[in-house]
């Protein structure tokens, strides 16, 4: 009975967010800030919990002249003569809806988005509303497709956004091996972008958080006339001080009792995590866009990171007795796919592109290393597995009974996901000196290797998630 009133509650939790999208999450983190010299970006990406995720390759593609992309807002834009090979986990539903993450050739990724809609202020939505024929979350996925660099990837997605209007505000992570640049569009065709620092991370949650900037930094990049624009429609007055992008076009949920620390605390946790010297409190309206980490940042710690409920504070909505408090952690039973995006300088791009990706909630599914030189993707983390042999369900069944009792099996879980992915960690150096060995003598020898490691390795690792399930259902 204790566990069904449970649910009952986590659902009611649920109800407040449409679609999922107050609770997505991402940490962005500069080369000289990671542990290796990488580009790292995580996030997770929540919807309802039941939209089936999956990992596919597209091959680089000829389009024939004339050809055009449609989008579901009734968008049409004209296609270009040749796009990029790319590897995306994205739901069912398809990539353009911005559901995704992704990997180009060229080693640039779209490596995470958070909705922004429902923190645009009264007066945003006034003075630039959206275009509801504009650009849906998916034209991330077209720049993607065109372009070498995590710079022009930004460039081209802004420069979208003003031909065409935004229909669905948001922010997106766009990363390469040197670099990683933060973008949020503000209004229909009102946006901003600015450069992660190199020795600096970034968290981010469902709330604007690009605050003053100057348009003339090279560190920045902003729709044409923004500050002008900005002040002509009463969005920032000069005389206030300088112009802040996340006052003029957001706040909005920090005035909605409910809303109020659902954005804010999960930025506190990640920073609290990561720079704990700051010493920051928990319940303030806003925090450091950027901060500098205590110690370098690994992958396992964003994994973990992404897997926290506040766990251990009188926070963690998942408690038996948390007094009525309703809380939207960075980790909850609501999200989709889980990953954290590397990007390692001075390796080609089969190996030194991984997306280290988990289907389901990140408590209930480890994070496997998909390895951008793979030919295919293994069946039961591809779009042809269907409910029976898919791994998504798989975790989705793991994922449903943690939630329902999370003392008993949260654990068992983390056991299990840390011992695959210390192992495959550790693998890492070794892995990529035996590809570049193979790649030495036979390119191709090189990517069959490569792709048998990680079909072995899934197959391995859903049998382990059978035999976990089966331990939780007794």
């Amino acid at each position: 009975m204790k566990n069904i009133l449970y649910l009952i509650i986590v659902y009611l939790f649920s109800s407040y967010s449409q679609g999922g999208d107050l609770e997505c999450f991402m940490v962005m983190v500069g080369k000289h800030a990671s542990e290796d010299g990488s580009i790292l970006v995580a996030h997770n990406n929540d919807l309802t919990g039941e939209e089936p995720s999956f990992v596919q390759k597209i091959p680089r593609k000829i389009h024939p002249k004339g050809a055009v992309i449609s989008f579901p807002t009734g968008l049409d834009i004209p296609q270009v003569g040749e796009t990029y090979e790319w590897m995306v986990m994205q739901i069912a539903d398809g990539y353009k809806s911005g559901d995704a993450v992704a990997i180009n050739e060229y080693q640039v990724s779209i490596a995470g988005g958070v909705a922004l809609g429902k923190d645009r202020n009264a007066k945003a939505k006034k003075a630039d509303p959206l275009i509801s024929n504009g650009v849906p979350g998916g034209i991330r996925y077209v720049s993607l497709q065109r372009c070498q660099t995590a710079k022009s990837c930004t460039q081209l997605l802004g420069h979208f956004y003003t031909k065409y209007g935004v229909s669905y505000p948001s922010g997106v992570a766009i990363a390469d091996q040197e670099e990683v640049w933060y973008l949020e569009s503000g209004g229909g065709r009102s946006w901003a972008a600015v450069r992660v620092p190199d020795d600096q991370y970034w968290a981010q949650g469902n709330g604007y958080r690009i605050g003053v900037i100057d348009p003339k930094s090279p560190r920045v990049m902003t729709s044409p006339g923004l500050l002008s624009f900005a002040k002509r429609k009463g969005l920032w007055d000069p005389n206030q001080g300088p112009f802040s992008f996340k006052k003029a076009f957001g706040g909005r949920m920090l005035t909605l009792p409910k809303y109020t620390h659902k954005n804010t605390r999960r930025v506190w946790r990640a920073m609290d995590l990561l720079s704990p010297s700051l010493k920051l409190e928990t319940g303030l309206e806003q925090y450091p866009s950027s901060a500098t980490p205590d110690k370098k940042i690994s992958k396992r710690m964003l994994m973990t990171i992404l897997r926290d409920h506040y766990k251990g504070t009188e926070f963690d909505p998942y408690l038996d007795d948390n007094n009525g408090r309703i809380e939207a952690p960075i980790a909850t039973h609501r999200a989709v796919h889980s990953n954290v995006i590397q990007l390692k300088k001075g390796l080609p791009k089969e190996i030194g592109s991984i997306m280290w990706a988990g289907l389901s909630a990140p408590f209930a599914t480890p994070y496997l290393p998909f390895y951008f030189g793979i030919d295919s993707i293994p069946f039961v983390y591809a779009q042809s597995a269907d409910r029976k042999t898919s791994a998504f369900y798989l975790y989705k069944k793991i994922s449903n009974l943690i939630v329902s009792d999370m003392e008993r099996n949260e654990l068992k879980a983390k056991l299990t996901w840390e011992q695959i992915e210390d192992e495959q960690l550790k693998k890492q150096a070794s892995i990529e000196k035996r590809y570049l060995e193979l790649d030495a003598k036979d390119p191709g020898l090189a990517k069959e290797w490569l792709s048998k490691y990680i079909k072995d390795l899934s197959d391995r690792v859903v049998s382990q998630a059978k035999d976990l399930l089966e331990i939780m259902l007794h």
